[in-house]
């Protein structure tokens, strides 16, 4: 019993669950002063739908101005129009949903929950990760376009899959790159 008190306090260092907070950062592109359009664009609604949405929707519109800065599509990317600017102008709403699961294989796996608690290597961990963009593109209140990207990601763990979640991270991060990047080229595709 003394042992295990004393393996106690490493627990609170470990982390087991997977952070969904993966947020892709923008790449310069090197054609960011030759825009598709002259027409700027507004970041209108934007929004996450998850439990945990209040946590990262800044940060995740922060990263979508950037991608949308570095595609080069746009000479310029707001949140808000001028009231006073009577130009044309793009705005766009975009709307995210995430999914992440993940399985053990208990018949590997079941020798780290008891007897040998932490110390047993072989924990195969399988996570599946979905993330949607549902975006619309409207020119001047009129709407141009409306698309659904879906991207999946897959990935797993074989040793103490409940304490290395650097590659489900990493995959995360990844397909939310994947669904950016698709939406961007689209994007250019329709103007």
């Amino acid at each position: 019993m003394k042992r295990f008190i004393s393996i106690l306090p490493l627990f609170f260092f470990l982390q087991c669950s997977v952070d969904l907070r993966q947020i892709p950062p923008p790449s310069k592109n090197g054609n960011v002063t030759r825009t598709k359009t002259n027409i700027p664009i507004v970041i209108g609604k934007f929004e996450i739908l998850s439990a945990d949405r209040g946590v990262y929707t800044d940060s995740w519109r922060i990263a979508w101005k950037g991608h949308l800065q570095s595609a080069g599509i746009f000479p310029n990317v707001t949140y808000e129009l001028d009231p006073n600017d009577t130009k044309d102008s793009y705005t766009i709403d975009v709307e995210m949903k995430t999914n992440f699961s993940d399985k053990y294989n208990w018949w590997y796996t079941w020798p780290a929950i008891y007897p040998l608690i932490v110390i047993w290597p072989i924990q195969y961990r399988f996570g599946e990760y979905t993330v949607e963009f549902k975006y619309k593109l409207y020119l001047n209140k009129n709407l141009q376009k409306e698309e659904t990207i879906v991207k999946k990601g897959i990935t797993n763990e074989f040793f103490y899959g409940f304490f290395k979640v650097r590659n489900f991270q990493r995959m995360i991060e990844e397909t939310n790159l994947e669904a950016v990047n698709e939406c961007l080229k689209n994007l250019e595709a329709s103007l």
